[in-house]
């Protein structure tokens, strides 16, 4: 038997919000769970981030936009290691994107996977392919499957 849920608002038993943002609460779906959108059916928790890193080339980050992340290292001139706190199911299960932040859009970014529990970016002046440590930040975004 079919059931269906139809609500406007859901909170915890206790009729309250979250304890870090309002109007808030935890909702679990398990591995299997779908999406839904006009004729595609997808699975729902492939389709999400599993980390989320914005760093500066000095291996410095800002913690509080980064998800699964441990730790950032500060490499060579324009090379950091963002390492992370939960692993990936193989070393190639990830994929990932980045982008530079930078007003003189001549900057690229490569990541790669070097294990379960980390990657490396780098980030390089497109116009020579040198690698670069200008002031600038680089936001990362890994999608996959978790260990």
């Amino acid at each position: 038997m079919t059931s269906q849920l139809n609500v406007d608002t859901i909170v915890d038993k206790a009729g309250t919000s979250g304890p870090s943002l309002p109007n808030t609460t935890t909702i679990k779906v398990s591995n299997t769970s779908t999406f839904i959108g006009g004729s595609a059916t997808l699975n729902l928790p492939k389709g999400i981030a599993k980390l989320t890193a914005n760093v500066r080339q000095d291996g410095s980050n800002e913690a509080s936009s980064n998800l699964n992340v441990s730790s950032v290292e500060d490499g060579s001139a324009g090379v950091n290691a963002i390492n992370t706190t939960n692993a990936f199911s193989a070393a190639l299960a990830a994929v990932a994107l980045g982008t530079i932040h930078d007003g003189s859009y001549n900057r690229g970014i490569n990541i790669d996977n070097t294990g379960t529990s980390g990657f490396v970016t780098r980030a390089f002046t497109s116009s020579s392919g040198a690698l670069t440590d200008s002031d600038s930040d680089t936001a990362v975004a890994i999608f996959g499957n978790l260990a």
